[in-house]
């Protein structure tokens, strides 16, 4: 997963150069914000697509399709465009990009054994880190307040070598426990208002905890980044019991 991140930052790095999409997400309309931000996640999926592997199987396609298809029809904004992909990686995990572009690895799928309640709130997670603006927000609001100071006093090409390894460490950089907290809430309520059961929510999380640094698992420092499997079940526990 750590090489995942890893090219797609370099992808962030050389798009971020580039892209006049910052400033009309910042300055523009609520339609040329929305506009914006799916220029800057296509450009970073093409890349992304064409340096990894992609899960080809049809029926994998298929199935997450219609997860994604039955929590998109709940969504209310219905400008968003949303894709879904699996790819081929050794650890689980799920990330999106601004956008609505959405990536699973096919060792998540198979961690929650293709269990559509627990993969659906995992993808509404994902969606939410979009919705609520979590996605693009760590691009913008690192690449604004730190490239203007930088470029005052780098060299061109200095300036460019730091801005790709911005892409990188953003990439990497964790949501903040509030954001996660949030993106858990709005999966699980998605996944409800979509027919699947929320409670698979907490069943993922209890695979996740597995998995989690003291048990030395591949996904160690992916999962560092994210607040504690434990609080995050207690939280979803309250929240459904108050939903029953």
């Amino acid at each position: 997963m750590e090489d995942l991140f890893l090219k797609l930052g370099k992808k962030a790095g050389s798009k971020l150069r580039k892209g006049r999409w910052v400033w009309n997400s910042l300055t523009g309309t609520e339609a040329e914000g929305l506009a914006a931000e799916y220029e800057a996640g296509s450009e970073l999926a093409a890349g992304f697509d064409g340096d990894n592997e992609l899960d080809g199987d049809e029926r994998t396609r298929t199935f997450l399709v219609n997860i994604q298809g039955r929590l998109e029809g709940r969504l209310t904004n219905k400008e968003r465009r949303w894709r879904i992909l699996s790819i081929c990686a050794d650890s689980p995990g799920a990330f999106a990009l601004p956008g609505g572009f959405l990536y699973v690895t096919r060792s998540l799928l198979e961690l929650c054994e293709y269990n559509e309640d627990e993969l659906a709130c995992v993808i509404g997670h994902e969606m939410g880190h979009v919705v609520h603006g979590h996605a693009m927000e760590r691009i913008t609001n690192q690449l604004l307040t730190s490239a203007a100071a930088q470029a005052a006093r780098l060299p061109a090409g200095l300036l460019s070598q730091w801005i790709m390894n911005t892409g990188v460490n953003l990439l990497f950089s964790a949501y903040s426990q509030d954001q996660e907290f949030q993106a858990d809430e709005f999966g699980a309520r998605l996944a409800a208002a979509s027919g699947y059961d929320p409670r698979g929510a907490i069943r993922a999380l209890e695979r996740f905890r597995k998995i989690e640094p003291e048990n030395g698992q591949p996904l160690a420092e992916y999962f560092s980044t994210h607040p504690p499997s434990v609080d995050r079940i207690e939280r979803l526990q309250r929240l459904i019991r108050v939903r029953d």
